[in-house]
Protein backbone atom coordinates (compact mmCIF):
# COMPACT_ATOMS: atom_id res chain seq x y z
CA UNK A 1 0.00 0.00 0.00
CA UNK A 2 1.14 3.48 -0.82
CA UNK A 3 0.94 6.25 1.78
CA UNK A 4 -1.01 9.28 0.57
CA UNK A 5 -1.83 12.58 2.25
CA UNK A 6 -5.36 13.91 2.04
CA UNK A 7 -5.48 17.29 3.70
CA UNK A 8 -3.60 16.81 6.95
CA UNK A 9 -4.61 13.14 7.16
CA UNK A 10 -2.43 10.22 6.12
CA UNK A 11 -4.11 7.28 4.40
CA UNK A 12 -2.78 4.22 2.64
CA UNK A 13 -3.99 3.28 -0.82
CA UNK A 14 -3.86 -0.08 -2.58
CA UNK A 15 -2.48 0.38 -6.09
CA UNK A 16 -4.30 -2.73 -7.32
CA UNK A 17 -7.88 -2.08 -6.17
CA UNK A 18 -7.91 1.62 -5.15
CA UNK A 19 -9.00 0.62 -1.67
CA UNK A 20 -8.04 2.83 1.26
CA UNK A 21 -6.75 1.94 4.72
CA UNK A 22 -7.62 4.57 7.33
CA UNK A 23 -6.36 4.16 10.88
CA UNK A 24 -8.68 4.77 13.84
CA UNK A 25 -7.49 8.30 14.68
CA UNK A 26 -7.49 9.42 11.03
CA UNK A 27 -11.09 8.21 10.56
CA UNK A 28 -12.20 10.00 13.73
CA UNK A 29 -10.58 13.17 12.38
CA UNK A 30 -12.27 12.80 8.99
CA UNK A 31 -15.67 12.16 10.58
CA UNK A 32 -15.36 15.15 12.93
CA UNK A 33 -13.76 17.84 10.75
CA UNK A 34 -15.42 19.33 7.70
CA UNK A 35 -12.03 20.48 6.38
CA UNK A 36 -10.81 16.90 6.28
CA UNK A 37 -14.05 15.80 4.62
CA UNK A 38 -13.62 18.51 1.99
CA UNK A 39 -10.05 17.37 1.40
CA UNK A 40 -11.20 13.80 0.81
CA UNK A 41 -14.03 14.89 -1.47
CA UNK A 42 -11.68 17.22 -3.32
CA UNK A 43 -9.20 14.42 -3.98
CA UNK A 44 -10.99 12.84 -6.91
CA UNK A 45 -7.73 11.30 -8.05
CA UNK A 46 -7.72 8.83 -5.13
CA UNK A 47 -9.91 6.39 -7.02
CA UNK A 48 -9.74 7.91 -10.49
CA UNK A 49 -6.14 7.01 -11.33
CA UNK A 50 -6.70 3.32 -10.53
CA UNK A 51 -9.86 2.15 -12.28
CA UNK A 52 -11.61 -0.67 -10.49
CA UNK A 53 -12.02 -3.79 -12.56
CA UNK A 54 -15.33 -5.55 -12.17
CA UNK A 55 -14.75 -9.26 -11.78
CA UNK A 56 -18.46 -9.97 -12.04
CA UNK A 57 -18.35 -11.58 -8.61
CA UNK A 58 -20.39 -10.09 -5.78
CA UNK A 59 -19.14 -12.74 -3.38
CA UNK A 60 -18.78 -11.40 0.17
CA UNK A 61 -15.29 -11.88 1.49
CA UNK A 62 -13.69 -11.12 4.81
CA UNK A 63 -10.27 -9.57 4.59
CA UNK A 64 -7.47 -9.49 7.14
CA UNK A 65 -6.34 -6.33 8.89
CA UNK A 66 -3.13 -5.12 7.22
CA UNK A 67 -1.56 -4.59 10.66
CA UNK A 68 -2.55 -7.61 12.81
CA UNK A 69 -3.62 -10.02 10.04
CA UNK A 70 -6.86 -10.93 11.90
CA UNK A 71 -10.05 -11.08 9.82
CA UNK A 72 -11.94 -7.81 10.07
CA UNK A 73 -15.64 -7.40 10.81
CA UNK A 74 -17.93 -6.20 8.05
CA UNK A 75 -20.39 -3.59 9.29
CA UNK A 76 -22.85 -1.13 7.85
CA UNK A 77 -21.16 2.18 8.75
CA UNK A 78 -23.20 3.90 11.51
CA UNK A 79 -25.63 0.94 11.22
CA UNK A 80 -27.66 2.82 8.60
CA UNK A 81 -25.40 4.33 5.91
CA UNK A 82 -25.82 1.50 3.43
CA UNK A 83 -22.02 1.33 3.04
CA UNK A 84 -20.52 -1.90 4.37
CA UNK A 85 -16.90 -1.45 5.44
CA UNK A 86 -14.29 -3.75 6.96
CA UNK A 87 -13.21 -2.79 10.48
CA UNK A 88 -10.44 -3.84 12.82
CA UNK A 89 -11.46 -2.12 16.07
CA UNK A 90 -7.89 -1.72 17.24
CA UNK A 91 -6.29 -0.57 14.02
CA UNK A 92 -8.60 0.97 11.43
CA UNK A 93 -11.06 0.65 8.59
CA UNK A 94 -10.70 -0.62 5.05
CA UNK A 95 -12.71 1.24 2.42
CA UNK A 96 -13.16 -0.29 -1.01
CA UNK A 97 -12.87 2.14 -3.91
CA UNK A 98 -15.31 5.07 -3.54
CA UNK A 99 -16.65 3.97 -0.12
CA UNK A 100 -14.89 6.73 1.83
CA UNK A 101 -16.48 9.35 -0.45
CA UNK A 102 -19.90 7.73 0.13
CA UNK A 103 -19.34 7.82 3.91
CA UNK A 104 -18.40 11.49 3.83
CA UNK A 105 -21.49 12.30 1.78
CA UNK A 106 -23.55 10.35 4.34
CA UNK A 107 -21.97 12.35 7.20
CA UNK A 108 -22.49 15.69 5.44
CA UNK A 109 -26.14 14.84 4.79
CA UNK A 110 -26.66 14.51 8.56
CA UNK A 111 -26.38 10.73 8.66
CA UNK A 112 -24.26 10.52 11.81
CA UNK A 113 -26.52 12.89 13.74
CA UNK A 114 -29.55 10.89 12.66
CA UNK A 115 -27.88 7.62 13.63
CA UNK A 116 -26.93 9.01 17.05
CA UNK A 117 -30.47 10.31 17.61
CA UNK A 118 -31.92 6.87 16.72
CA UNK A 119 -29.47 5.12 19.05
CA UNK A 120 -30.32 7.55 21.86
CA UNK A 121 -34.04 6.91 21.31
CA UNK A 122 -33.47 3.13 21.32
CA UNK A 123 -31.50 3.36 24.59
CA UNK A 124 -34.23 5.48 26.20
CA UNK A 125 -36.88 2.99 25.04
CA UNK A 126 -34.87 0.07 26.47
CA UNK A 127 -34.54 1.92 29.80
CA UNK A 128 -38.30 2.55 29.87
CA UNK A 129 -38.99 -1.15 29.21
CA UNK A 130 -36.51 -2.15 31.93
CA UNK A 131 -38.16 0.17 34.47
CA UNK A 132 -41.57 -1.28 33.57
CA UNK A 133 -40.28 -4.83 33.98
CA UNK A 134 -38.61 -3.97 37.29
CA UNK A 135 -41.84 -2.41 38.57
CA UNK A 136 -43.83 -5.44 37.45
CA UNK A 137 -41.37 -7.77 39.19
CA UNK A 138 -41.53 -5.79 42.45
CA UNK A 139 -45.34 -5.41 42.50
CA UNK A 140 -48.24 -7.56 41.61
CA UNK A 141 -52.02 -7.21 41.52
CA UNK A 142 -54.17 -8.93 44.14
CA UNK A 143 -57.51 -10.43 43.01
CA UNK A 144 -59.44 -7.21 43.68
CA UNK A 145 -57.00 -5.05 41.72
CA UNK A 146 -54.96 -3.77 44.66
CA UNK A 147 -51.26 -3.37 43.86
CA UNK A 148 -49.09 -4.61 46.69
CA UNK A 149 -45.40 -4.34 47.20
CA UNK A 150 -43.85 -7.79 47.53
CA UNK A 151 -42.08 -6.71 50.73
CA UNK A 152 -45.43 -5.72 52.26
CA UNK A 153 -46.91 -9.04 51.21
CA UNK A 154 -44.01 -10.98 52.74
CA UNK A 155 -44.33 -9.02 56.00
CA UNK A 156 -48.05 -9.74 56.23
CA UNK A 157 -47.40 -13.42 55.47
CA UNK A 158 -44.79 -13.57 58.24
CA UNK A 159 -47.20 -11.97 60.76
CA UNK A 160 -49.99 -14.35 59.77
CA UNK A 161 -47.66 -17.30 60.21
CA UNK A 162 -46.52 -16.00 63.60
CA UNK A 163 -50.17 -15.56 64.70
CA UNK A 164 -51.01 -19.09 63.60
CA UNK A 165 -48.03 -20.52 65.49
CA UNK A 166 -49.05 -18.61 68.62
CA UNK A 167 -52.59 -19.95 68.29
CA UNK A 168 -51.33 -23.53 67.93
CA UNK A 169 -49.05 -23.21 70.95
CA UNK A 170 -51.88 -22.15 73.24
Amino acid sequence: MTPIAVGSTSLRECAKCSGLWVDVSALEKICAEREQQAAVLGTASIAAHHPVTNTGSLKIRYIPCPLCDQLMNRINFARCSGVVVDICKGHGTWFDADELRQIIEFIRAGGLEGARAREKHEIEEERRKLRTEQFAAAHYVKPFGKILDLDEERASGVSATAALLNLLRD
